[in-house]
């Protein structure tokens, strides 16, 4: 799992030194920060799940905006526009998944307790 963290800040990071070039509108939340469970208080986890929706929402809204720019290029997307998107239409997607499940972790170690 920590690889695959890993895999995703790097992939991150090469998508935002892109993003200049392709769809500029579309702004990509930064994936929130999730307590330990183990050490967090009902209080955190209660904050951290509302931040998690809020940044699952605003993912959403990215990954509309790049369908949105797709649709828009028409015939005019080339094959590496068109690449780009679906790489970061992939990432936001896999950033989202993994943020839910380290919140699902987090909850299950603070039930733990």
């Amino acid at each position: 799992m920590f690889r695959t963290i890993i895999v995703i800040a790097l992939l991150g990071a090469t998508l935002r030194v892109a993003a200049l070039d392709i769809a500029p509108a579309c702004v990509r939340p930064d994936r929130p920060r999730i307590p330990d469970g183990s050490t967090a208080t009902e209080e955190a986890l209660l904050q951290a799940r509302t931040v998690l929706e809020q940044y699952l929402a605003a993912g959403d809204r990215y990954l509309t905006c790049l369908r949105e720019f797709e649709v828009g290029l028409g015939e005019a997307i080339t094959e590496v526009d068109g690449s780009e998107i679906v790489m970061r239409y992939n990432t936001m997607v896999d950033e989202m998944y993994l943020a839910g499940d380290e919140f699902n972790i987090a909850l299950r170690r603070f039930k733990e307790q």
